[in-house]
């Protein structure tokens, strides 16, 4: 059993790089960007729920698909995106009843990184995430589904995608606390965009070791607890105040007493992944779950992290969100084995590539470029950005001055004085 494959016009194949150049292209207008997109082919995988219990007949089939999406600037990349696309059919029968089928789309993004050679300084990656989920909310729609998940674990890295970047003095690096609320921000804005207002998208936050009173300052100093939710233990609640399209909720988007192998989702190379797989947690609950996060050794330890989940509406009409890309000049954009996709990371993460200088830089995205053109038919798409300019409220630069701080004993320790002779 597998799950059925959506109806795909002939264009469906450009719809992800259309989609992301069209996000592109309302940047600050007078900037000059191609999009490349590489896919792989739908491969099953291992269920999300592997350890799940059901106490009747259940059938489950997982098909995986992989993205990786790169935005150069004059030949040099600029930016990049990596998610990994999860689509599960489920069959259940309990008694006499007719078996229930249901289908789950769920997207992990895995990397997202810039390589510190943009030339003038705009919202790249905030756009190439919005770009994304607007192509999930366009061709996952004809698989007649009310939303898709969006997951993604927020941990502050020096680089994900561009070796050595971390020392481009181009690249903004954000420590832990900044990466957390900078990944809210920019969630709040793709969901915005993607949804296009169809139906409130309801997205869920959690920083491991956080309590639901710290909750108004990760998810907007302007949204407060729900009422009934005033223990500061308490993981899961939503906001009183929220925008009119994302309805943003503290906490897993999961039962805290539920048993976490029956409902949380565990994507590959994920600390949640790695602590469920110890023959230990058989037993634990959403909620015990959550306290070991808070002690691991990728959660814990002065560490924030944090982990979105999101669920992106889909409006129910697909053919009126794909009509008009019916041209596009990438439809035949093919789709690579997962062996090609692993293929295409090695030479991206070869010891040899070096961002850490505009001349590196230029040398290491002319490689990447002449692998791809030499071995898969990828081509680009020039974007030309028409976008009005930004202007920036002076009361967020001082913004990072007001970020909690974690550990900080500058205030209790005692300087001994000295004495002058």
């Amino acid at each position: 059993m597998a799950p059925k494959q959506a109806p795909q016009p002939a264009h469906w194949r450009a719809l992800v790089a259309e989609c992301i150049a069209e996000s592109l292209r309302t940047l600050p207008a007078g900037g000059s960007f191609a999009v490349r997109v590489v896919y792989t082919a739908d491969q099953p995988v291992a269920s999300l729920t592997p350890r799940r219990r059901l106490s009747h007949f259940h059938a489950e089939n997982t098909l995986s698909r992989r993205v990786l999406a790169f935005v150069s600037q004059g030949g040099c990349l600029v930016a990049g995106l990596e998610v990994h696309e999860f689509t599960t059919l489920r069959i259940e029968a309990q008694g006499a009843q007719p078996p229930r089928t249901d289908m789950a789309v769920d997207c992990c993004i895995e990397k997202l990184d810039t390589s510190g050679e943009l030339t003038c300084r705009m919202p790249m990656a905030r756009a190439l995430v919005a770009g994304y989920l607007r192509s999930l909310h366009r061709y996952k729609t004809a698989l007649n589904i009310p939303s898709v998940g969006v997951h993604l674990f927020a941990r502050a890295q020096p680089e994900y995608l561009f070796a050595k970047s971390k020392d481009n003095p181009g690249k903004r690096i954000l420590g832990d606390l900044e990466l957390v609320k900078w990944w809210q921000s920019a969630l709040q804005f793709a969901l915005e965009y993607s949804a296009k207002s169809i139906r409130t998208a309801v997205a869920n936050c959690i920083v491991p070791g956080s309590t639901m009173r710290e909750s108004t300052w990760f998810l907007g100093k302007d949204r407060t607890p729900s009422a009934g939710s005033d223990n500061s233990n308490a993981i899961n609640g939503s906001c009183a105040e929220s925008t009119q399209s994302v309805d943003w909720r503290w906490g897993l988007p999961y039962p805290l007493g539920a048993r976490a192998h029956d409902c949380v989702l565990q994507f590959p190379d994920d600390p949640i992944t790695r602590l469920l797989s110890e023959p230990h947690s058989s037993a634990w609950s959403v909620s015990a779950l959550l306290d070991m996060l808070s002690v691991s050794e990728e959660c814990g330890s002065g560490h924030r992290t944090a982990y979105f989940m999101a669920s992106l509406p889909l409006c129910p009409d697909s053919n009126a969100q794909t009509s008009d890309i019916a041209d596009s000049s990438t439809a035949s954009q093919g789709r690579l084995s997962f062996e090609d996709y692993d293929k295409i990371l090695v030479v991206l993460f070869d010891h040899d590539m070096d961002f850490s200088s505009t001349a590196s830089a230029h040398l290491s995205s002319s490689r990447l470029k002449d692998y791809l053109d030499t071995n898969f038919d990828i081509p680009l798409i020039s974007v030309e950005t028409t976008g009005p300019d930004i202007t920036r409220d002076p009361a967020q630069a001082t913004n990072s001055c007001n970020l909690p701080t974690v550990n900080d004993l500058s205030t209790v320790i005692r300087k001994k004085r000295k004495v002058v002779s």
